[in-house]
């Protein structure tokens, strides 16, 4: 995929967040099952992270998840969906369009304004990046912006595993890219991208000199394997 074709599938992403924001985010209220994992490595014997940075929150549900889990812990927040949110107590959020700082070749470390955390966490968005190079520049700065010792967390859509969205989802020129609608309405469309490992493995290799891989694992969705989960510690 081209840049200019990249820059289109981006903004239709974003068309299709401001038309269906809401019914969207209704349905994205509960922790998803893989996040019970990751908090092991944030809160459970081998960390207690204080500060957390999810990047692309969405509306804030890993926020009140982390916070569920630690009330005290304070949570840098980024995206670019502010009719979604209700920040609350220990929650700084920071209006960002992700997509256009990548395609503008902007650096993504030096644009999001948090300091280092112990945990930074992207989850729901890494399939909406077209290009490759942009998404070794998301986990790149997710690494940046993580504590000497933190936990790096991302998750890697790979709906290609599930029947009912695949008869529903509109092949691009490239593997893995497809065009996914939203619930029984025909006028919207989104670009998603489907992982394999060896995406996932190119990702880990990308930082390797900075992050030590420490797990990776499958869950969520109704066949419990729909999200690939990788976590990094940094060194």
């Amino acid at each position: 995929m081209d840049l200019q074709t990249a820059r289109r599938m981006s903004d239709l992403t974003t068309s299709f967040y401001a038309q269906v924001s809401a019914s969207f985010s209704a349905t994205r209220q509960a922790p998803w099952p893989g996040w019970q994992r990751v908090a092991n490595h944030a809160w459970g014997h081998e960390g207690n992270a204080a500060s957390v940075l999810d990047l692309a929150c969405g509306n804030l549900r890993f926020a009140r998840f982390a916070q569920s889990r630690c009330p005290d812990v304070r949570v840098w927040a980024v995206d670019n969906c502010d009719d979604l949110l209700r920040t609350g107590p220990n929650v700084r959020y920071q209006h960002l369009d992700i997509a256009h700082v990548l395609l503008d070749e902007v650096d993504l470390a030096r644009a999001i304004k948090a300091p280092a955390c112990d945990l930074c966490v992207c989850f729901g968005f890494m399939h909406h990046v077209p290009l490759p190079q942009h998404r070794a520049a998301v986990v790149r700065a997710l690494v940046d912006h993580a504590a000497p010792g933190g936990i790096v967390a991302i998750s890697f859509w790979q709906f290609e595993r599930d029947a009912r969205i695949m008869a529903k989802a509109q092949p691009l020129s490239d593997p893995g890219d497809y065009l996914l609608g939203w619930q029984d309405r025909r006028d919207v469309r989104r670009y998603c991208h489907s992982f394999g490992e060896d995406e996932i493995d190119l990702l880990a290799q990308a930082v390797a000199a900075r992050a030590q891989e420490v797990e990776r694992f499958s869950a969520d969705g109704k066949t419990g394997d729909l999200n690939r989960y990788l976590i990094l510690r940094r060194t």
